[in-house]
């Protein structure tokens, strides 16, 4: 069985936010799991208890829009719990997800993960937390969608993504991009031409720079304040 030591784990995310112990005893409950790249490890409108624990590489989180069209949600982390909705209220699954990379999961069984859960307060109260943050998180995305314009939701995307996966080069922030730029225009609720001509914009402002799989941000402080207004 794989134990993830704290620093193999993103911030914020269920595992990061219990105890060695705690974790161990968790990790226990379940099987080791591999997917390729692109595979659809959970299926929206399932019906399924089971559970996966993120333990390497990141997915994608979406639901079926209007006319078909992907929307994503967010994007998962190592440390992340997957599918704890249809877990809670045993309802058939509110979205699918895909891995963006090489994933490694634990695959936990759901009436298992309730057993221990129940013996566990402490670990119950952080999944609590845990969804009630990706309510605050959904909030302010729904506001951002309704205040902003492309380039505003767009801004906020690359703002989130250098805070989560940037690196500070000679004083810029490059990301190494999770995304195609569908992927991209998805998540910002716009079209591929939209968010084209974002990325456009934002280069001739000289706020960042792209190239296939990576964007480069130069001004975090412009972008962090065009996110933040309405057009």
């Amino acid at each position: 069985m794989s134990q993830l030591g704290a620093d193999q784990l993103v911030a914020g995310t269920f595992l990061s936010r219990l105890k060695p112990d705690e974790r161990a005893n968790v990790e226990a409950l379940g099987r080791n799991t591999s997917f390729p790249r692109g595979s659809v490890m959970m299926f929206e409108g399932e019906p399924e208890e089971r559970v996966m624990l993120l333990l390497g590489g990141r997915v994608k989180v979406t639901r079926n829009g209007p006319e078909g069209r992907e929307v994503i949600l967010g994007i998962r982390d190592p440390g992340d719990l997957l599918g704890e909705l249809a877990y809670i209220d045993r309802q058939p699954r509110s979205a699918t997800v895909v891995a963006l990379d090489t994933v490694k999961a634990l695959v936990l069984p759901g009436p298992r993960f309730r057993e221990h859960l129940e013996k566990t307060p402490r670990v119950a109260v952080v999944l609590l937390e845990v969804v009630a943050w990706r309510f605050r998180e959904a909030t302010d995305n729904r506001l951002q969608f309704a205040a902003l314009d492309t380039m505003g939701r767009l801004s906020a995307r690359i703002i989130e993504l250098a805070e989560r996966y940037g690196e500070n080069v000679n004083g810029s922030i490059e990301i190494p991009l999770p995304l195609s730029q569908e992927e991209l225009a998805s998540w910002t609720g716009a079209s591929r031409t939209g968010v084209a001509q974002a990325l456009q914009s934002l280069r001739e402002l000289d706020w960042l720079e792209t190239s296939r799989g990576r964007i480069t941000v130069k001004d975090q402080a412009a972008l962090r304040a065009r996110a933040s207004a309405a057009p």
